[in-house]
């Protein structure tokens, strides 16, 4: 388990490098070569993530008959969830310089709202640990 340590702190450093780098040359247009390589190393760090998020939960459910239950209806809370807030996104038109098509707007506007949802429900879950703590050193 020591190689996931020396890993996150090679990609916290890169990361870092990355960032001041980015900053430093502060590129002005949409256009600059260094925010092509930002946003690309920010896609990779996404990947790593959501691929790490996924392995682990579906190698741990598979230890027992209850794991598997409960992964599949995490599966389907996650699915009717993603699905509910697509289909309230309004995909309203704005105004930017290059056309964009109608389900890119609606597709953006659920990543958005899913994006407002996990932080809330980020920020309730630490709330209730801190209560929940709180309550059991009592």
């Amino acid at each position: 388990m020591k190689i996931w340590k020396y890993i996150e702190y090679v990609l916290l450093i890169l990361s870092l490098i990355i960032f001041i780098v980015f900053f430093v040359a502060n590129p002005t247009t949409t256009d600059s070569k260094m925010l092509d390589g930002y946003l690309g190393w920010a896609y990779i760090l996404l990947a790593a993530a959501l691929c790490l998020a996924l392995v682990f939960p579906i190698l741990n459910a598979f230890k027992s008959k209850k794991g598997i239950i409960g992964l599949l209806a995490l599966i389907v809370g996650v699915v009717v969830v993603c699905g509910g807030i697509y289909l309230i996104a309004p995909g309203s038109p704005i105004e930017v310089n290059k056309a964009v098509d109608a389900s890119t707007l609606k597709f953006t506007d659920a990543a958005l709202y899913l994006t407002y949802l996990f932080i809330g429900a980020s920020l309730v879950a630490v709330i209730w640990g801190i209560i929940r703590s709180a309550i059991a050193k009592r």
